[in-house]
């Protein structure tokens, strides 16, 4: 049985890997009540315990029974606390899991904070590690008391993943900055959260102990990730910034080493944060919906028109119409996906899957975040992707093109580039298809225009005078 201390992000999902590789496993948190919302959403055994109390620690070694465990993770956190909170959480929570689990081996996730350097070098595990700052020094108190076990510690670079990517999230929200005044700014070492989790586990199926750098293949200047991402989403480059020496953990600037890891056979899925923006699908959904729940004047919509409706609508059509009219230029996800590909439509669903040519489909519309004067045509299922819904609302005035299944189906009738419809009845599917994907593009919209009795013409006349009247307000 493996116990995984502290089940939040990172934590999770080490115990979801370890439990889908078939290991016993309790995940533990603070309270009783964030124990009962995990337990309601996993399928691994959950338990309550504050890791600070050696009582209670004790307690937990009674109820599990401690001499089954085989290794105890510490990846609990401390809520953003100071040296205070680090001793209790990090210091005397790793001493007080040794204490009640002494046959177990010892595992904690440390930072990559801990190394001090500024000068832009690179670090390894054997480099300087005496940081400045007092929550530093109980860090590297904590890897002491865990290598003295015998155990692994884990110096995790900075995490990142679905609803968590604070370079991204301060970009967009016009937060971020150059840190390190006018030259390339300080070095950025990031690790998606599910190589880290990886990692976390392959250390514990390797032989021996020690100190191990969990980062991904990339680390990059700061300046370099901003500039970056600033020409991908469309906003300004982030202004230049003196080092912030008030940083909790100190202001550094090193390239971390993850050599010694690579070495034991253990590979990122993400070899750098910029293949993780295009490679999870959820990664930059998950931040535009967090910035428009939390933050939504923050990240104006974009000057674009986004049609959406079932295949059949006219959105192809009808949109090259409304571009002419508008001055803008028009552009088919369809036409983003296979241009991609190098293969059609038909082709990806047989021998890719639709779950793929969904991926692809979402891919397209995070090439368009920095897009503006453009009327963008979409594919029919396009909302039935919940991830699509926040860039689709971020990328403009959104269109839905309706008509009833009889005149989509008239309209359908000479067409065989359409996988969906490959039915014995392609009109009681499209039926179908409706009843599920109405409820969304009521949703989504910001008009609706039922198009049945309308020529092409009439329809792009009234969507374009629609427009440009929502283009234009403040």
């Amino acid at each position: 049985m493996i116990v995984v201390a502290g089940c939040g992000y990172l934590g999770a999902r080490i115990a979801a890997l370890l439990h889908d590789s078939g290991q016993p496993v309790v995940g533990v948190t603070h309270s009783q009540e964030s124990a009962a919302l995990l337990a309601a959403r996993v399928k691994w055994r959950v338990a309550a315990c504050d890791i600070g109390d050696a009582a209670a620690v004790d307690a937990l070694a009674e109820k599990i029974g401690a001499a089954s465990v085989t290794a105890v993770i510490h990846c609990a956190s401390s809520g953003r606390g100071g040296a205070e909170a680090y001793r209790r959480v990090y210091l005397n929570g790793m001493r007080n899991l040794i204490a009640a689990f002494p046959k177990a081996v010892p595992v904690f996730t440390s930072s990559t904070s801990v190394y001090p350097q500024t000068d832009g070098s690179t670090v390894d595990e054997s480099s300087d590690a005496s940081p400045d700052k007092e929550t530093g020094h109980l860090l590297r108190e904590t890897e002491e008391v865990v290598l003295a076990r015998k155990g692994i510690v884990a110096r995790l670079a900075g995490i990142y993943g679905p609803g968590r990517s604070f370079v991204l999230r301060n970009l967009l929200e016009g937060r971020a900055a150059i840190e390190g005044g006018d030259g390339l700014g300080r070095m950025l070492n990031q690790i998606h959260r599910d190589d880290a989790a990886s990692a976390v586990v392959h250390l514990l199926g390797q032989p021996g102990s020690g100190v191990f750098n969990v980062v991904d293949d990339a680390p990059m200047t700061q300046r370099e990730c901003l500039e970056k991402l600033a020409a991908q989403f469309g906003v300004p480059v982030p202004p230049a910034v003196p080092p912030n020496p008030e940083r909790k953990r100190g202001w550094t600037n090193k390239h971390v080493s993850n050599a010694k890891l690579r070495a034991t056979g253990w590979t990122p899925r993400f070899a750098s944060y910029f293949e993780a923006l295009d490679g999870d699908v959820d990664l930059v959904s998950s931040i535009y919906a967090q910035i428009a729940e939390e933050a939504p004047g923050a990240l104006p919509r974009r000057k674009n028109v986004v049609l959406i409706g079932l295949m059949g609508s006219g959105k192809s059509t009808v949109g090259r119409m409304v571009a002419a009219k508008l001055g803008f230029q028009f552009v088919d996800t369809d036409h983003i996906i296979t241009g991609t590909a190098q293969r059609s439509i038909p082709h990806i669903f047989e021998h890719e899957g639709e779950e793929a040519f969904r991926a692809r489909e979402s891919a397209a519309l995070r090439s368009l975040l920095n897009r503006e004067h453009c009327v963008i045509a979409t594919g029919g299922g396009i909302v039935t992707q919940e991830r699509n819904h926040p860039l689709l609302r971020h990328l403009g005035y959104i269109v839905w093109l309706e008509a009833d299944p009889a005149t989509l189906h008239r309209r359908t009738a000479g067409g065989n580039d359409r996988p969906l419809l490959k039915d014995d009845d392609p009109k009681a599917k499209l039926q179908r298809l409706l009843d599920v994907r109405r409820p969304l593009y009521k949703q989504l919209a910001d008009l609706r225009i039922a198009t049945d009795e309308l020529s092409q013409d009439e329809t792009a006349y009234g969507l374009a005078e629609s427009a440009r009247v929502h283009l234009s307000a403040p």
